[in-house]
């Protein structure tokens, strides 16, 4: 299944919207983290009921407006879902990772902690590696001047460590909260 597939189950598991709902849903929600095309939105959706992950719960109608389709998730939906969050994803997908946690509350914290672990471990072995290529770099160039072309490269890679840095220790606080139930 495609991510867009995954965001709209995301949101239906949370309550029943109609489309233009879930438009808005994702520009408030999921957006930041990841990018729509909403023109996908409702043949996803259609495919999704065809599927029957998601089915029609209403048609809503206002005076002065069409009638609009209100879904929901079923269970097939929702199993589907869990099942697609405790799948391990590609290293270094980060996109995905996040789609996974927006559902992590789907998930027993048992089954969840060791996918955080597994998570932490990847970005540690990361950053180690983008710290000898710093070091590497920094042995071989006594200085380094905003002119020299490996300035910018080495500027880049530190990016990089510190990502996985803030990577590293919102996994485990994501771990702490999940072993505490609450945030």
């Amino acid at each position: 299944m495609s991510s867009i597939q995954f965001v709209l189950l995301s949101l239906l598991a949370r309550e029943p919207l109609s489309g233009y709902d879930m438009k808005q849903q994702m520009k408030g929600r999921v957006n930041f983290f990841h990018k729509i095309n909403n023109n996908q939105l409702y043949p996803v959706l259609s495919k999704l009921e065809a599927e029957g992950l998601v089915q029609l719960q209403a048609y809503e109608r206002e005076s002065y407006r069409p009638a609009k389709k209100v879904y929901k998730i079923t269970d097939t939906g929702i199993e589907c879902l869990k099942k697609w969050v405790m799948e391990p994803g590609e290293p270094g997908d980060w996109e995905e990772f996040l789609l996974k946690q927006y559902s992590s509350w789907l998930v027993e914290p048992g089954i969840l902690i060791p996918i955080l672990e597994e998570k932490k471990r990847e970005h540690e072995q990361r950053m180690e590696q983008y710290k000898g290529k710093v070091a590497s770099i920094r042995e071989q160039n006594e200085r380094l001047t905003s002119d020299h072309p490996l300035f910018s490269s080495v500027a880049v890679i530190e990016m990089g460590i510190r990502f996985e840095s803030c990577s590293i220790e919102w996994c485990d606080s994501m771990i702490g909260w999940l072993n505490k139930n609450e945030i």
